[in-house]
């Protein structure tokens, strides 16, 4: 098997873990964000993910991502279940990549003040799928957090990098 098609098998497989986390917890436990401690709940979090696999799809049909593009779709933060059905759609877009790294040209806002000019930097699909991996990872976490506050306990591996669960057994 190609890079590629390891990298968009792992993507697959982070978007199942969101997937299954969406589709089973209570609306209330999907939505809540506790003032003072977290502004943005679980809903909030998968909705900014799979809004950037959306736009990471859109862009290999075009050569351009723009990340900063997004829909910010609230109905996939406020539901559960259709997130699911969102997740699953980039799933099966996921799965009609060509299989051959390709060049894409990349936006995406990085000044604090938003004011300055983004400009567009060159990447690959590979490259991206790492990007769009770590950053899943990275708000799997932070949705695993947010449940423990809610005394919500994820599936033991949800929010780790495949690093360190081979770290943790000693792999």
């Amino acid at each position: 098997m190609n890079a590629t098609q390891t990298l968009i098998d792992l993507n697959r497989e982070f978007l199942r873990q969101g997937q299954r986390l969406a589709m089973t917890l209570p609306n209330g436990v999907y939505t809540h964000a506790e003032d003072g401690l977290y502004s943005s709940g679980v809903g909030e979090h998968l909705r900014h993910v799979i809004e950037h696999y959306q736009r990471f799809l859109i862009g290999c049909q075009e050569g351009y991502v723009d990340y900063d593009a997004r829909q910010r779709d609230t109905r996939i933060s406020e539901d559960g279940h259709f997130a699911g059905s969102v997740i699953e759609q980039v799933i099966e877009g996921l799965k009609e990549l060509p299989v051959d790294d390709q060049p894409l040209a990349i936006r995406m806002a990085i000044s604090i003040d938003g004011q300055r000019d983004v400009p567009r930097t060159e990447s690959s699909v590979n490259r991206e799928l790492q990007y769009l991996q770590a950053h899943t990872i990275h708000h799997y976490a932070l949705i695993a957090l947010i449940l423990k506050t809610q005394d919500v306990h994820p599936p033991d591996d949800f929010g780790f990098a495949p690093s360190t669960l081979q770290h943790a057994n000693g792999q």
